[in-house]
């Protein structure tokens, strides 16, 4: 099939991983061309697009124009918009050329779609790893359906053992996340931060302990592999939800402290494949048994990486997706 994917391509980034998996399931990808992603996400250019919405307004924006001919000219079989928006009268007139599969996979926290994004009337089909989102977009009239983010075990794998006391982090330092790395320093957990600079804002403990790296593919998957553990937390919009984060850290091997949530149950089992707590008491019992007992710590590390690539492989979404519509 010839899949169109929508969405800003970067390094081990979403769209990055599904254009991959679908070009080794042996279909032709066009659209996500790549970026670098601090370019991407640098000020100027966030500012840029900030401007260009408030120029046009209610107005398609000259991306979705362009969007439009170029679909019009290659005639792609599916459109799989990542996390993306497309103006409704656009998405409208891509039915003539992609009818009944203009498909978004959204992975973000649903509380962070704006505009016209999830409720779009013109989507085909939705798909967001939220089930309480599930059923809201239901009530609205959407089709609909649970599907989480993934792994891609081309580099998401065991690629090393533990070699630090360290608690590991990588991703984006939000307030709620900032908050619970301080109180883990203030008790004396030593931090390996990595993933996108802390803001400008972040409290000056972070911005010490922050590694300057941001790491992706194997490079990422060592890191885990590497710490005592890994900490998983999510921002105070993520509902009912896991990040791909959950996954990455699982395939990596690396010993995984999540915040629980109940949809977490369906991807994995608490105790025997990931360590999940509610309360910092947990999180920090946790810490303390890993430190003292890491031999314990392998076979919970094992297990997660297990059940990552038997069920949680950027393959295994695609093919839930690809189905839908064959």
């Amino acid at each position: 099939m010839r899949v169109l994917v929508l969405g800003p391509r970067f390094a081990d980034g979403f769209a990055d991983n599904v254009a991959e998996t679908l070009v080794e399931m042996g279909h032709e990808v066009l659209g996500a061309e790549e970026v670098d992603h601090a370019a991407y996400w640098s000020v100027p250019r966030r500012a840029l697009r900030m401007v260009e919405e408030r120029v046009f307004g209610d107005a398609p924006l000259p991306q979705d124009r362009k969007l439009l001919r170029f679909v019009e000219a290659r005639r792609p079989d599916v459109l799989l918009a990542l996390t993306w928006d497309v103006h409704p009268e656009v998405l409208d007139a891509l039915g003539r050329f992609v009818p009944g599969r203009r498909i978004l996979w959204w992975g973000d926290a649903p509380a962070n779609s704006r505009r016209f994004g999830l409720v779009n009337p013109f989507w085909d089909k939705v798909y967001v790893k939220d089930p309480d989102a599930v059923k809201k977009l239901r009530l609205a009239g959407k089709e609909c359906a649970l599907l989480h983010e993934a792994m891609n075990p081309r580099w998401h794998r065991p690629l090393a053992k533990q070699t630090s006391d360290a608690v590991v982090v990588a991703g984006n330092y939000y307030a709620f996340r900032q908050a619970v790395l301080l109180r883990l320093l203030r008790d004396g957990a030593r931090l390996e931060l990595y993933g996108t600079e802390p803001p400008p804002w972040s409290a000056k403990e972070i911005r010490a302990s922050f590694s300057g790296k941001y790491v992706v593919r194997e490079e990422k998957s060592r890191v885990f592999g590497a710490g005592m553990a890994c900490l998983n937390t999510f921002a105070l919009a993520e509902g009912n939800s896991l990040n791909c984060r959950a996954f990455e850290i699982a395939g990596a091997g690396g010993l995984q402290l999540v915040e629980f949530r109940p949809t977490l149950l369906q991807c994995f089992e608490p105790g025997k494949e990931v360590l999940t707590f509610e309360t910092y008491e947990e999180l920090r019992g946790h810490l303390e048994h890993a430190r003292r007992f890491p031999a314990d710590m392998l076979a919970i590390r094992e297990a997660g990486a297990r059940r990552a690539l038997a069920e949680h492989t950027y393959r295994h979404r695609l093919e839930t997706i690809l189905a839908d519509f064959a």
